[in-house]
């Protein structure tokens, strides 16, 4: 059995099993607890708490920086499989990724909190305008 360092394992065995950019940073917001700190006790007890802490830092970091250089439509629809792999509206799906806004990375390694903000409520007004209309014809 071959020993791997916390980051590998976050990497290659959690974070591939997630489909996409937005469903990896999804993910990794839902596990961080504040501005320094991510809830993985599986991985914690593996290799312990500050091995891990870094790892999903630098793993968050990552997936920021791929969803910023990641085409619009390319999210698009990214987000549009995954709703439809969730069974949700896409605007429901959109509506988890806005509410994410605050758990960007501390290291942003030059990425823009700014332009993620950008992306988010684009997704968010693509899948409002792109939902069917429920409203009656006269």
């Amino acid at each position: 059995m071959t020993l791997m360092a916390a980051d590998e394992d976050l990497l290659e065995r959690t974070l591939q099993s997630v489909p996409t950019v937005l469903a990896k940073l999804r993910f990794l917001s839902s596990i961080r607890l504040s501005a320094v700190e991510y809830q993985h006790w599986g991985l914690e007890r593996k290799y312990g708490k500050e091995p891990v802490q870094r790892a999903m830092r630098e793993a968050h970091t990552k997936i920021f920086l791929a969803e910023l250089s990641t085409p619009l439509s390319e999210l698009w629809g990214e987000l549009s499989s995954v709703a439809e792999r969730e069974g949700v509206e896409r605007r429901e799906f959109a509506a988890a990724l806005s509410a994410l806004l605050d758990k960007a990375p501390t290291q942003l390694d030059g990425g823009s909190e700014e332009h993620h903000r950008y992306i988010l409520r684009s997704l968010f007004l693509l899948a409002q305008s792109h939902e069917p209309s429920t409203r009656l014809a006269a």
